[in-house]
Formats: structure tokens, sequence, C-alpha cells
């Protein structure tokens, strides 16, 4: 629409003739020149209409497959039954437009994902910047999680294909509807590089409406910086999140020492049906880049433990009020990087490890023991990945990544022992 204006705009200038009516009633024909002039102004101001508007985006076209035909997994989603062994597929795994539209000291973005499986949201707000020290801002709408590392920093960015396991566990899609808080102090202070998030959202994930009164709260403070010769950069972060989801009328279930065994036990307090299913988080994250004639050598880390409700089936936290019983869990999980850019070269190595155990207080061959109600929800999965990344030009980029996931071996049926999930991807993106 901008462009057709523009269009309109300079034909206007250039071809029509303008006529006022001064004081007098007395028409005056305007001169060539200042019909000039003015179809330049024109054509000025939408071109700064159009400067304001910046759209970027990616896409990553993929191919999978998977050890064990059907198998579940988190990298892009489960596999649906193979014909043989093994199970794989084309798909596009995330398709995103973003629209950016700034002006003085508001912004306003508008981000989708548009795949095989439809069109989601993805960022969408308005974020407004105090206009004296730029120093203070407050965003509106749809925004990421402000919790940890991983979870903010771009995908098209990130050196592996997906998030660790706890982060897709804790934080679907990674985005939540509210209201987002940041100080970010200037480069001239002598604080430079801290940053204080916080937010009020509605805590239901999935990108997903309200579906309680209950508001979640989130904070996280961090801090970057590079040395004076740009050689050595580092980060440290401390993460916070309390929050939950009012529980309705289905049963939920506390952990306790039964007759020596850690059991699940019916909750003695179901006659309150406006009770709250608690999510608490608290998280720590660091990374460091070294500069050096082998090239740029980065190891991350982060940890995070607290307490999070979920099924029988499932630690996921819930888009939805939920429809089955609900088992309160302490949980723990950790993520660690290494990224190794070699030389001057385009290829970049990457290893990571990463766990999530959802239920710290049971060992997996106690996970389910007749008499204590434990399942498929209690088991700890670690992941070991293993990939290389090949830039092309600033646009294009190749990655090839394996994933190693090791479940606990357990006394539940098909879970005895490690089940076949390893998956390959190979991915290629163009960012633009």
């Amino acid at each position: 629409m901008i462009k057709a204006k523009l269009k309109l705009a300079i034909v206007l200038g250039l071809t029509g003739a303008t006529f006022v009516t001064d004081t007098k009633a007395q028409e005056v024909i305007e001169s060539p020149l200042d019909t000039l002039a003015r179809s330049v102004r024109n054509i000025s101001d939408e071109i700064t209409k159009m400067n304001r508007l910046n759209i970027t985006g990616y896409i990553q076209p993929q191919w999978q497959m998977i050890d064990s035909a059907g198998a579940p997994s988190v990298a892009g989603g489960d596999f649906t039954n193979g014909t043989n062994k093994y199970s794989n597929r084309f798909m596009i795994r995330r398709g995103r437009f973003k629209f950016t539209y700034e002006h003085g000291n508001a912004m306003y973005m508008i981000n989708t994902d548009i795949t095989e499986k439809g069109v989601a949201m993805r960022e969408s707000y308005v974020k407004i910047t105090d206009p004296w020290l730029r120093m203070f801002s407050v965003t509106a709408g749809l925004l990421q999680y402000q919790f940890g590392f991983e979870i903010t920093q771009s995908s098209s960015n990130r050196e592996t294909p997906e998030r660790a396991r706890y982060n897709q566990t804790l934080f679907p899609t990674e985005r939540d509807l509210g209201v987002f808080g940041r100080m970010q102090m200037p480069k001239t202070s002598r604080l430079s590089g801290l940053v204080l998030d916080l937010a009020v959202m509605n805590g239901s994930a999935g990108v997903a409406p309200e579906f309680d009164s209950y508001k979640d709260l989130t904070g996280r403070l961090a801090y970057s910086k590079t040395t004076s010769n740009e050689k050595i950069a580092y980060s440290i972060g401390a993460s916070y999140y309390n929050g939950g989801y009012r529980i309705g009328n289905v049963k939920d279930y506390n952990l306790k020492a039964i007759n020596n065994d850690m059991s699940f036990a019916f909750a003695t307090d179901t006659a309150n049906y406006d009770r709250r299913a608690k999510r608490i988080y608290i998280g720590m994250d660091a990374q460091v880049s070294l500069d050096s004639r082998i090239g740029i050598t980065t190891l991350r880390a982060e940890y995070i433990q607290g307490e999070q409700p979920g099924t029988d089936k499932s630690a996921k936290s819930p888009g939805a009020p939920p429809t089955s019983a609900i088992y309160h869990r302490q949980f723990n999980g950790a993520y660690f990087y290494f990224i190794q850019n070699i030389g001057q070269s385009k290829l970049q190595i990457v290893v990571k490890y990463d766990w999530f155990d959802p239920n710290v207080k049971i060992a997996g061959v106690e996970i389910g023991k007749t008499g204590t109600n434990t399942k498929i929800g209690d088991i700890r999965f670690d992941t070991y990945g293993f990939g290389v990344n090949y830039r092309i030009n600033s646009n294009v980029k190749l990655m090839m990544y394996y994933d190693l996931v090791k479940n606990e071996e357990t006394l539940i049926a098909g879970y005895k022992h490690d089940i076949k999930d390893n998956v390959l991807t190979i991915r290629t993106q163009y960012k633009f």
C-alpha cells in the first residue's frame, strides 16, 4: 500500500497542477518550480514513512529422521508412524515474517509463523520508551518470556535446531500475553550492560487465551560486558518465575514418603476448587566468548530448578484448564554449550548437553513401582547434541545436527530401557 501511495504521489506531482485560492478569491496558477518543490516534499514524506517500516524474517526448511518409527520427540514435535524401522519427514520448522514500525519513542511489531501446520502468532506488541533517558520501556502485548538466555535468543541465531527440553516443557512457544517493563542502563553509565526485566502475564502457555484470573510474575537481572580490545565478551543472569493456574474440580496429588517409598498421594484440600497449582522457577545463566587465532570460542550454561505441576504423562505447562489429575513435582534442568568457530572460515562446530528431571524426588528404578502412582511424566531425559553449521553468506546458513537422547530406565512398559528416539536434522535457513 505504501508503494502504491508513493507511485501515486510521483504521478500526481510530476503531471498535475495545483490551484490555490487567496483571501480575495482570486485564482493563482502554481509555477512549475513550486509544483516540483511540492512533489519533492510529498515524496520525501512518503519515504520517511517507508523508512519507519522494517520487514524481516527467515524460513527454515528441514529434513529429519528418528531411529524408531513414530517415536515421541521435542525436536520439532512427535514423529508419525513409519513403514519401516525409521521415521523421516520434510517440514518447514519456522517461517517467520516480522513487521516493525518505529516512530519517535514508540514501536509496533507483529510477527507471524507460517508453516505447513498453519499460521500462528508470535511477537505482537506496542513498545514505548521514555523520550528523555531512553533507559526505561514498557511493552504491552505478546512477547517472549524474560527468563534465562536461551528463551530470548532468536531461533535464527541459535546454534542448535531447538531449545533445551526443559525450556520447551516449561515455556511452550516461549511467549505470553502481558505487560513487560525494562530498565537498561545507557552506554554512558558506569553500569552500562545492566538490564532488568519485569513482567506480569496471563500464564497461559502456548500463546493461548487466559483461562483463569491468576497472573504470573517473572523477572530477570542480567549483566553483559565486552573488554576494550573486544577479544572477550561475557554475561551473567538470574531469573525468577512465580505463577500458577486454577486447578478446577480435577484431583491433584502431592509426592510423599509412604511405607519408605516416595508416592503420589491424593491431596486433602480437594474440596477447595479454587486452589492454585503453583509454578515457581529459579534460574541462573552465564556465557563467555573468546576471540583467538583458532576462532571465536563460546561457553554457555544455564541451570533451573523449582516446582512444576503437570499430568501423569507430562510436566508441560498447560494452555487450557486441566481436564485430568494434577501431579505436583519438584524439578531441575540445565544445558551446556561449547561452540567453536573454525578460524576465519564459515564453519562452526557445536556440542551441547542438556537434561530435564521433572521429578527430582524419585529415581528411575522406582518410577512405575506398584503403589507409587508414578508415571511417564516423572522420567528424566538427558540429551547430547553434536552439530556443524556452515554460513554460505550473511543470509543463508546450513545446519546438520544429531540429538542423542537418553531416558531413565524405569518399571513402566515401553520405558524399561532407553527408547530409540535419536534424531538427525538437516536444515537450510534463509534470513532476510
